[in-house]
C-alpha cells in the first residue's frame, strides 16, 4: 500500500513539474493564438471562423487581443467578416475581454481553460434583437 501511495504522489508531482515547464515563467496560460468556429443562430450547422490572437500588453495585468472572424455563409444571421482591438484581463480562472459593438452594445467574450490546448469562449451581448449568448471551443495554434 506504501507503495502505490509513494507512486501516487511521486507521479502526481512529476505532472505538475512537467505541465510547469511546458509554460515559460511569467506567461499567461491565455497568451498566444486561438482559433475555433462559431455557430450560427438560425442554422447551427451554418459556422464561421474565429481567430484570437492575446499578447501581454505593456501594462501590468492587461493584455492586447486582435479577433478576427471570418466570412460566413450568407443568409446565417452572422455579422458579416472582420475584425477588432481590444484589451483583455485574467480573472481568477478566466481571461474577459470586452468591447462595444459598432451599434453601441456591450460585448463580453470569456475563455476558461478546458485542457492544456482547449479553453471554452462565452461570447454575451447585451443586445435582445441578437442572440445574447454564444459558446464554442477554442485550438491553441
Amino acid at each position: 500500500m506504501a507503495i502505490i501511495a509513494a507512486f501516487v504522489l511521486l507521479t502526481g508531482h512529476a505532472a505538475e513539474a512537467d505541465n510547469a515547464a511546458a509554460l515559460p515563467q511569467g506567461k499567461s496560460f491565455f497568451e498566444g493564438t486561438w482559433v475555433g468556429k462559431w455557430q450560427s443562430s438560425r442554422n447551427p450547422g451554418d459556422t464561421k471562423d474565429v481567430t484570437l490572437i492575446i499578447n501581454k500588453g505593456n501594462a501590468e495585468g492587461v493584455f492586447l487581443v486582435d479577433f478576427s472572424w471570418g466570412s460566413p455563409p450568407s443568409g446565417t444571421g452572422f455579422a458579416p467578416a472582420g475584425s477588432l482591438k481590444a484589451e483583455g484581463r485574467e480573472e481568477g480562472d478566466k481571461f474577459v475581454i470586452k468591447w462595444k459593438s459598432k451599434s453601441g452594445n456591450d460585448v463580453q467574450l470569456t475563455l476558461k481553460k478546458v485542457e492544456d490546448n482547449k479553453v471554452a469562449a462565452r461570447q454575451e451581448i447585451t443586445d435582445s434583437q441578437k442572440r445574447p449568448i454564444m459558446e464554442t471551443y477554442l485550438n491553441r495554434q
